[in-house]
């Protein structure tokens, strides 16, 4: 049978199986394609979780596209996850769940907006590190999904966390430069923090992904994780020229030469599955409403306040 010249390639091994697991479930009415082609709710407990159309237009316009986009991946990913080609990435999530129990503090200095990304986008298996984005960007391809929904999807697999200085603010803007790439970005940031200039924080952000609508700017997704570091049993700032030491020693054990390259793999994948988890978990200081404070580094267990390390001391 010839394939049809239409139809986008599907890169994806775990992809692959995937379509064809939909296909065939689909002829016995447990999945029904044309749902997921339209990222269409089909069940009463998702559409309670789906923000509503009411409260995304109140929300900044480009985090509302973000939004809207987050919740169709949520569905979609709800969807496809009881398919057996997927059981790997489906208990990594859910052991994931249970480690950490991601609700934000005072239960876990792990939000809901940081672990639900990290989980979509950065939980990675196999050698072609797959996660349930990029499945889900193959899928949509093979579906024929609408190609702007694809575009943003692709946004946000390509997005990961980094460690930025606060550059002072521009209107509504704070205006951040990123450690190691020197990126200045100036982002909206939905969670409320404003912020000193000088401080670094550890967000993901996400650029405009249609730049012809010309907004000009970009969305921190993530609560705030404020870095700061002990000295003397107080707490301090953080201190940049120690972050691009932790940063050196880092390229050492991704033994990646370029300095750029080893950086954003490191923040996309950790040196572990759970490297980040564990840094946020082990680091958190306090919180406010708008952000989180951590403390220490993720190579130094005793600067890390929650380690084991410190575990009689806090």
């Amino acid at each position: 049978m010839k394939k049809k010249k239409s139809k986008a390639p599907v890169s994806s091994s775990i992809s692959r199986k995937v379509i064809a697991g939909l296909r065939k479930t689909s002829t016995k009415k447990v999945v029904d394609l044309s749902e997921i082609r339209n990222a269409r709710i089909h069940a009463e407990n998702l559409e309670e979780t789906i923000i509503t159309e009411k409260e995304t237009s109140e929300l900044d316009p480009l985090h509302a596209v973000y939004v809207y986009a987050k919740n169709k991946m949520s569905v979609m990913a709800e969807q496809i996850s009881e398919l057996p080609s997927l059981s790997k990435l489906v208990n990594a999530y859910a052991n994931a769940q249970d480690l950490y129990m991601p609700s934000g503090p005072p239960t876990s200095p792990l939000t809901h907006s940081y672990f639900i990304l990290w989980g979509f986008l950065d939980l990675c298996v196999g050698i072609k590190k797959e996660t349930f984005g990029t499945i889900i960007i193959d899928v949509c391809k093979e579906l024929k999904v609408e190609q702007n929904l694809i575009t943003v999807f692709e946004y946000m697999q390509n997005s990961r966390m980094g460690f930025y200085v606060h550059n002072g603010f521009s209107d509504k803007f704070t205006n951040l430069r990123e450690l190691i790439t020197d990126k200045e970005i100036k982002v909206v940031v939905p969670a409320g923090y404003i912020g000193q200039p000088g401080e670094i924080i550890l967000a993901r952000i996400m650029p405009e992904p249609f730049p012809e609508l010309g907004l000009g700017y970009s969305v921190l997704m993530t609560t705030p994780y404020i870095i700061l570091e002990m000295q003397d049993d107080r707490l301090i700032s953080a201190n940049e020229k120690k972050w691009l030491s932790y940063f050196e020693r880092s390229q050492e054990k991704t033994k990646i030469k370029d300095k750029v390259e080893s950086y954003e793999i490191l923040m996309k994948y950790g040196l572990n599955r759970h490297y980040w988890n564990e840094y946020i978990f082990e680091g958190y200081v306090n919180h406010k409403k708008e952000l989180i404070m951590l403390a220490g580094f993720p190579d130094i267990a005793s600067s890390r306040p929650h380690s084991d390390e410190n575990s009689d001391r806090f």
